[in-house]
This record gives C-alpha cells, structure tokens and sequence, in this order.
C-alpha cells in the first residue's frame, strides 16, 4: 500500500556461497517480475505503492546487490550466481540504471528463464562509457585500481539528497532506498562499477528475450544515445523515449512494470 514500510526481505540461499536478499509484494500467485535497482540505491528504491503490482497481477521480487560486499569477476559471474539462488522458472526483469546491464546479463546467462526485460536509463556497454557524467566515469576508473579508495568517495556521494522525482511519497522512498543501499559501506557499489567497466562477458545478441528501453529525453546520468545504442545492438528491443529524466522509474513504474511482465 502506499507509504509502506519495507516488508520483511527473505533470503534465499540454494548455493551454500551467500544469501540473497529479496523483498517481495504485490500478487503472490502473479506473473513473478524481478527488479533490479540502480547504483547507490537498493530493493527499497522503487515506486511506494505495491498495490500497482497486485492490480497488475504481478509477483514483485525486489533484489538487492548491496550489501556486505560480495566478489564477482565479471558481470557474467554475477548473472550466474544470482540465477542460480532465484526459485522462479520463468519471470521478466527490471534494470534501472546500473541495474540495467544485471537485467541484461540474467537474460544472457538464462535465456530458457528469462521471458521479457525492461531497461530504465540504463549504464552503457563499455564502449559508450563516455556518454556517462565525468564524475560517474571517474569513480568507474578509480575502482578498478582501488576499490576501497573508491569506496570512500562513493559514501560521501551517498550521505547527498536524492533528487526529486516529483512525488513525495516516491522521494521519501528513494531517500529510504539510499540509506539502506550504504548501510554497509559503499564497497559493494566500488565493486559493481569495477566489473560494469570491464567486459560483460556476453554479447548483447546472447539477450534473445524481448527488450523495452524506457528513456526519459531529460535524462543526463544516462542520456538518450544509450538507450539507442542499445535499440541497434539488442536482437529484439524497442526503444520508449518519454518525457522525464533519470528518475523516470518512479512516474511511470506501473507502465514499466506491465511491460516487463506482459
């Protein structure tokens, strides 16, 4: 319901290696839709009202990737692991910002699983790195070198306000979203941004499910050349360009949503 206050997340763990953390609402007998948030945000940084996820008929399972900071090699090696620990035969996925190349890598790595996915501003391929903002590329580069130094920075960057997303009951659960995203430190994010600059270690035409590309023309964290790069690149994708700016997630999260789980 809206204002809701997080639900108590479940961990799953069928590999022995680590728990992963999911926060589950809406529908419990819908089409399951996993989503996968941004950078510096956490399952907790999505649209408020989870009754947009029942009347949809959606089972919503909200994934977090921070956390006490886990080791992957590759984007791949994430995908792999974290389709290993979810119980769900068939589901689509969400991925906002760097978020996005998560979704895309769950599509590659199980694509018998895998139905429909859709990006939100979506974090580039590694060629298109320099459409990003200098600040983002800059700590992209300090954390393959250090990634504790880069850590550090990314905590401060933390500790700033959300911006607005022109809802206050979506700005207090972006804000919550953030706190909880550096609850354990930032090394987790340092990592992510390590490996997401590095190859993937799959090719965007291994994505063989159907691909929605929401963009806001305002958008200038990941700015609209992304997502028609990705139009190009992607075997079955169709580019949304929208009014709105990066935090197009929260003003049009039930259109999203009903694209990811149609």
């Amino acid at each position: 319901m809206l204002g809701r206050k997080p639900s108590p997340a479940r961990h799953e763990d069928h590999t022995g290696r680590h728990a992963l953390v999911v926060d589950e609402a809406g529908d419990p007998d819908g089409t399951p839709v996993v989503y996968l948030h941004g950078g510096g945000d956490s399952r907790l940084s999505r649209h408020p009202d989870d009754a947009i996820a029942t009347s949809l008929g959606v089972r919503l399972l909200a994934v977090d990737r921070c956390g006490p900071a886990r080791r992957f090699g590759s984007l791949r090696a994430w995908a792999e692991s974290t389709a290993a620990e979810l119980d769900l035969e068939r589901f689509g996925v969400i991925g906002w910002s760097a978020g996005g190349p998560h979704a895309l890598a769950l599509a590659a790595v199980a694509p018998e699983r895998v139905a429909r996915v859709a990006l939100v501003g979506s974090m580039p391929p590694i060629d298109l790195v320099a459409e990003l903002q200098r600040d983002v590329r800059a700590a992209m580069r300090v954390a393959r070198v250090s990634p504790r130094v880069a850590a550090r920075g990314l905590e401060r960057w933390g500790r700033q306000p959300t911006p607005p997303t022109g809802d206050p009951a979506c700005d207090e659960a972006y804000a919550r979203g953030r706190v909880e995203s550096f609850r354990h430190g930032g090394l987790w994010l340092a990592r992510e941004l390590a490996y997401l600059g590095r190859p993937w270690g799959f090719d965007l035409a291994d994505v063989r499910a159907p691909v929605t590309l929401w963009w806001g023309r305002d958008d200038h964290v990941c700015p609209p050349p992304i997502g028609e790069a990705f139009a190009e690149r992607l075997p079955h994708a169709d580019l949304r360009l929208v009014d709105g700016n990066h935090q197009l997630l929260f003003s049009r999260w039930r259109d999203i949503l009903a694209s990811a789980a149609a």
